[in-house]
């Protein structure tokens, strides 16, 4: 069967990269989406042959956070690119749609791009044009995917492709020697990779004329990201971050983990705080000093108060993993983080088209299946007040699926006890509303 003949176009101008339009097709055959790239083919000999070696290269990439190249296809005035098409959102959307996005995951995504750039550059493959719109986010934020891998082009190849209406790199995020047209090496898509990190975090470009610390601005952010960033837009390539397994080791070691609780306290920002709680248990958490848990609940009281939009994705953090660790505590303790986790799970604003935080939600369920007796009922009675304020019909779907989540999880668990037939009936009353 012809290429032509099995895949079916779906959107012929899904989108357009730096080196060519993509389209979306389905493979009849083996019944999956699959993105195709077309490059305009230039006239000289020499640059043909340069093209398909270079698509040779590009695919013997094999990595988790890069499409697999299916096939290549030439013919008189176009290659064709057949790759895996990635599902998901782009880092400029989420950048746009007005979310603060936590280090955390900023921190896991960058860590994934870095990764498949030091693949590529293993194998001498320059990505050169590394921006949001190339970064592809899974649907439940976990994995991010660099898409887009370009042919390595002379300057003349260049200067052809140009005329053909092919933009080669964005400026914004060009390196000063590809600006000028400069060989490239993999030091170069690390300056792109520092200036679409600290746009992540921002949610701006840097500015020119001056770094601005964006841990003066932010004390979620560690100043060892400020200084990772500086060192990947140094102008001098031979004084930059020398390679992306030296970015993978610095952005993995970004946060002091090893600061005794006592100390953080007094004395830590917002982002040694949650690495500090991210590495404990509920069992150590509760082994913890009674003043030291009783300063982290009037923390989290204090920012809950506050509530500074650039430090609500830290906040939503905290409650997360507050939610997870205080269930062994007193009423106390525990009744006021497990009100404001429903109320930041659900209803929060983080931006004018996001509600409420997945990573808060998913330690509601997974609290409500682990609580013992005391924090059960806790978490069934603010969950049944909080509910008792909610009209079942309007829900939507995202809502109603973790509502339903949460109170099956709480009526199996056996320490379910007098708020069982409560629970029961709002059970039913969301199955006759959603079915």
């Amino acid at each position: 069967m012809a290429l032509e003949e099995r895949y079916e176009i779906i959107d012929d101008s899904h989108g357009k990269g730096g080196f060519g339009q993509i389209a979306k097709h389905r493979d009849r055959i083996l019944e999956r989406l699959v993105a195709v790239k077309r490059l305009h083919m230039l006239d000289d000999a020499a640059a043909r042959e340069r093209f398909k070696r270079e698509a040779k290269a590009l695919a013997r990439m094999s990595h988790p956070n890069v499409p697999a190249i299916y096939d290549v296809q030439f013919n008189d005035e176009q290659m064709m690119i057949y790759f895996e098409f990635i599902e998901g959102q782009t880092l400029r959307e989420l950048i746009q749609s007005g979310t603060a996005l936590s280090v955390e995951k900023a921190r896991r995504w960058f860590t994934q791009v870095a990764g498949a750039l030091e693949h590529a550059h293993s194998k001498d493959i320059i990505h050169r044009d590394i921006k949001p719109e190339n970064i592809i986010v899974s649907s439940d934020h976990e994995n991010a995917t660099l898409v887009d891998f370009g042919i390595a082009l002379s300057a003349d190849d260049a200067q052809s492709l140009t005329k053909h209406g092919y933009v080669i790199g964005t400026p914004q995020y060009m390196s000063p020697e590809q600006a000028t047209g400069e060989t490239l090496d993999g030091r170069s898509d690390l300056y792109s990779l520092g200036i679409t990190l600290y746009e992540t975090l921002s949610g701006h470009l840097p500015h020119i004329g001056g770094y601005q610390s964006l841990a003066d601005q932010n004390e979620t952010i560690p100043p060892s990201f400020d200084e990772l960033i500086k060192e990947c837009l140094v102008q001098d390539k031979v004084a930059r971050i020398s390679s992306a397994q030296e970015f993978i080791k610095r952005i993995r070691s970004a946060f002091r983990s090893d600061v005794p609780l006592s100390s953080l306290l007094t004395e830590a920002r917002l982002h040694e705080i949650a690495a500090a709680l991210r590495q404990m248990s509920p069992e150590d958490f509760s082994a913890k000093p009674r003043g030291q848990k009783l300063l982290l609940v009037n923390r989290l009281k204090d920012l809950l108060r506050t509530d500074k939009p650039e430090l609500r994705t830290g906040t939503a953090e905290v409650v997360a993993l507050l939610t997870h660790l205080a269930r062994f505590e007193g009423e106390g303790e525990y009744r006021p983080v497990i009100h404001a986790a429903f109320e930041w799970g659900f209803n929060k604003a983080f931006g004018p088209n996001w509600q409420g935080d997945d990573q808060i939600r998913d330690a509601l369920i997974a609290s409500a299946k682990a609580a013992n007796e005391s924090s059960h009922r806790i978490l069934s009675t603010e969950f049944l007040a909080f509910m008792a304020a909610n009209d079942l019909a309007i829900l939507p779907r995202w809502y109603a699926h973790d509502v339903r989540l949460l109170v099956t999880a709480l009526l199996a668990n056996t320490a379910c006890g007098k708020e069982a037939d409560d629970l029961a009936v709002l059970y039913d009353g969301l199955n006759a509303a959603t079915h």
